[in-house]
């Protein structure tokens, strides 16, 4: 058995949705891999995630939203619209938009557990008008705002929350 079947073997055992993060980040693709390589991944682990929701109960919900959040990556690949390409291709010549996405952010917010903005911004490390402005739409997010969103919203990546807008 090659070692990539290994680890696919380790990420199909897996019953807890912590196996199955830890699991998958062994297997991940790199970011110099192609999209189809990703599109794969994304489909695998959605499967993944459906079948920890049943094993493991008390994280259902979660494994359940991570499950529709990959499937939903897999398609963006199939059709070309994965937003982290349109920031790989941006350039020195061009200017980008970094956007929060405001139904994801807000599901993902509530699923960590988070009941206020207060408490997300605790987590974040951010003063809590920074993220209700954000949030509201009033503020763009800026580094502090996405590194504090991406830890406190672990394992959520950065084109699962925002989405990058590149212009000419």
């Amino acid at each position: 058995m090659s070692e990539a079947e290994e680890l696919w073997s380790a990420v199909s055992s897996a019953t807890t949705l912590r196996d199955a993060h830890d699991a998958l980040a062994k297997v991940t693709p790199s970011f110099a891999e192609t999209q189809v390589p990703w599109r794969d991944f994304y489909l695998q682990s959605a499967e993944v995630y459906e079948r920890v929701a049943e094993t493991d109960p008390g994280r259902r919900k979660e494994a359940l939203f991570l499950a529709e959040l990959h499937r939903e990556k897999a398609e963006k690949i199939a059709h070309g619209l994965v937003a982290w390409t349109a920031a790989q291709r941006a350039g020195f010549g061009e200017r980008y938009t970094v956007r929060l996405r405001g139904e994801m952010f807000g599901k993902a917010v509530r699923l960590a557990g988070f009941h206020s903005d207060y408490a997300l911004a605790r987590a974040m490390g951010l003063n809590r008008s920074t993220v209700k402005r954000a949030r509201e739409g009033e503020l763009r997010p800026g580094p502090r705002f996405i590194s504090g969103a991406l830890k406190a919203l672990a394992p959520l990546e950065f084109d699962d929350l925002f989405e990058v807008d590149t212009h000419e």
